[in-house]
C-alpha cells in the first residue's frame, strides 16, 4: 500500500506541475542546431505535405508547450505483424519471447510521454509514460503484491499500463559545487539493466533478445540517487521493491546500481547490478544479476552493442538447488544512408537448472533487421529471426489433427528444436 501511494503521489505531482510556466532556451538552441530533414528533396517528394504537417503542426506544438511550461511531450505508435513459421496459436506470445506475438493484429504499443526537469530547490521534476497495446499488457508489474500477474487482477491484465511515473530533483546551480550534478528519482521507472528497452523505436532490432526477455527485469518501484564523479565516470544506486513490482510480495527490498564510464567519444562502458529477495513471502532467498554493456562507435555509420548478463537465485531450481543463468548478445547497426540502415544481432543464453525458461537448455538466436526512414517521424522495418535450442523440442509446432480428450477434441501440438520468425512493423514517433 505504501508503494502504491508513492506512485499515485508521483502522478498527482506530475499533473500539478503542468501549470508551471517558464522558457526553455536550451531546447530552442537545440532546435536551431538540428540537422535538416534527411528525407526531403528525394524521390518521394510527394510526401512533403505530410512532412510540412509534422513540422508545422506536431513538432511546432511540442515546442510551444515546452516553451510555455517546460514540459516535453512525446508520442509514439508501433503496429507490427509477426509470423512464426511453427504456427503456434494466433495471438499468443512466441515461445521464449517476452513481447512478440504470432499472427496478431492488435496494436503493439501506443505511448504518451511527458517529462519536466526540476527547478531550483523546491520544485521537483517528473517523468510519466502511459502505454496502451500488447506491450502494455506484457510488461505489467505486480501492482497488488500478490506475487503474480494473473487473471482476476483486472488492471494487471488489461492493455493499459503506467510504465513510468516518478519525481526527480537535481542539485540547483546555487548549490554546493562538489554536489553539482547530483540528482534523485523516486517512483516507478524502467530498469537500469540491459542494452535494450521496452520501446521498439529505441532499439536497433524490432524483436528483443533473450537477455531482455529472460535475464533482467522490466521496471522497478523505489528510489535512485545519481552522481557524476567526473566528466567520464558516473554512478547511480538505490533501493527498489524488486523485479516488476509496484507493491512488494515479500516486504523485502532490493539494491540496484549502475557505474558508467565514458572511455572516449567512441566507447562507453556500463556495469549494472541488482540483488535482493524475489520469491513470494520469502526474504531469505536472494536473486542477483550482474549486467555489462559496451557501446562502441568505430565510425559515424557503425554502432556496436555488446551485452553480457550473469544471474543467480537461491533455491530456484529443481531439488531446491540454486538457479543460474548467463548470456551474451552482440548487435551491429550500420547506416548505409541517412534513411536506410540494417542491424544484425547474434546471441547465446544458457539456463542452468531451467530457472528462467522452465527447462535446462542453451538458446541461440540470429536476427537481421532492415529499417527505412519514410519521414523524420515515420519509418518501417522488416525482420527475419531464427531461434534454436541445444536441448531440442523446445518450441511448440502446431500440426493438423486432434486427439479425443475428456472434454472433446484436443489439437495436437508437436515440438521442434528451432523456430523461424518473419516480421514487419511501422512506427510513428514524436519524441
Amino acid at each position: 500500500m505504501r508503494t502504491r501511494m508513492l506512485v499515485l503521489g508521483c502522478l498527482a505531482a506530475a499533473l500539478a506541475a503542468t501549470g508551471l510556466v517558464g522558457g526553455t532556451a536550451a531546447r530552442a538552441d537545440e532546435e536551431a542546431k538540428a540537422p535538416p530533414d534527411p528525407t526531403r528533396g528525394q524521390w518521394d517528394s510527394f510526401l512533403d505535405p505530410l512532412r510540412d504537417f509534422e513540422d508545422n503542426s506536431v513538432s511546432a506544438g511540442q515546442k510551444a508547450v515546452e516553451d510555455a511550461t517546460k514540459i516535453h511531450l512525446g508520442l509514439g505508435f508501433t503496429e507490427a505483424y509477426t509470423w512464426d513459421f511453427n504456427r503456434p496459436r494466433s495471438g499468443s506470445l512466441i515461445a521464449l519471447h517476452s513481447l512478440e506475438h504470432h499472427n496478431d493484429g492488435v496494436p503493439v504499443l501506443g505511448q504518451l510521454a511527458a517529462s519536466r526537469p526540476s527547478e531550483g530547490w523546491f520544485i521537483p521534476g517528473f517523468g510519466l509514460k502511459l502505454d496502451a497495446g500488447k506491450v502494455a499488457r506484457d510488461v505489467k508489474a505486480d501492482w497488488n503484491g500478490n506475487g503474480a500477474v494473473k487473471h482476476g487482477d483486472t488492471f494487471e491484465t488489461n492493455d493499459f499500463d503506467v510504465q513510468e511515473a516518478y519525481l526527480t530533483w537535481a542539485m540547483p546551480d546555487d548549490g554546493p559545487s562538489f554536489l553539482k550534478g547530483l540528482s534523485l528519482k523516486g517512483g516507478k521507472f524502467v530498469t537500469l539493466l540491459g542494452a535494450e528497452v521496452i520501446e521498439p523505436w529505441s532499439n536497433y532490432n524490432y524483436s528483443r533478445s533473450f537477455l531482455f526477455s529472460l535475464a533482467i527485469p522490466f521496471t522497478h518501484t523505489g528510489a535512485l540517487v545519481s552522481y557524476p564523479i567526473s566528466d567520464k565516470l558516473s554512478v547511480t544506486g538505490g533501493a527498489v521493491e524488486g523485479w516488476d513490482k509496484v507493491q512488494s510480495n515479500n516486504q523485502g527490498w532490493s539494491g540496484i546500481g549502475n557505474v558508467t564510464y565514458t572511455l572516449s567519444d567512441q566507447v562507453t562502458l556500463a556495469a549494472n547490478g541488482i540483488w535482493g529477495p524475489e520469491q513470494t513471502n520469502k526474504t531469505g532467498n536472494k536473486r542477483g544479476v550482474a549486467d555489462f554493456v559496451a557501446t562502441i562507435k568505430p565510425t559515424s555509420a557503425l554502432t556496436l552493442l555488446l551485452n553480457y548478463d550473469w544471474g543467480h537465485e537461491d533455491a530456484a531450481a529443481a531439488g531446491n538447488e540454486a538457479g543460474l543463468w548467463q548470456g551474451f548478445a552482440a548487435v551491429a547497426n550500420y547506416a548505409f544512408t541517412d534513411r536506410a540502415s540494417a542491424a544484425v544481432r547474434g546471441e547465446w543464453f544458457e539456463d542452468h537448472g531451467g530457472t528462467r525458461t522452465g527447462t535446462v537448455q542453451s538458446l541461440y538466436e540470429a536476427t537481421v533487421t532492415g529499417k527505412y526512414l519514410i519521414t523524420q517521424h515515420l519509418y518501417g522495418q522488416i525482420e527475419y529471426r531464427h531461434d534454436e535450442s541445444a536441448k531440442g523440442d523446445a518450441f511448440p509446432k502446431d500440426s493438423p489433427g486432434t486427439v479425443n480428450g475428456s472434454t472433446g477434441p484436443i489439437p495436437i501440438t508437436k515440438f521442434t528444436d528451432g523456430q523461424d520468425i518473419l516480421g514487419f512493423n511501422v512506427t510513428y514517433l514524436f519524441n
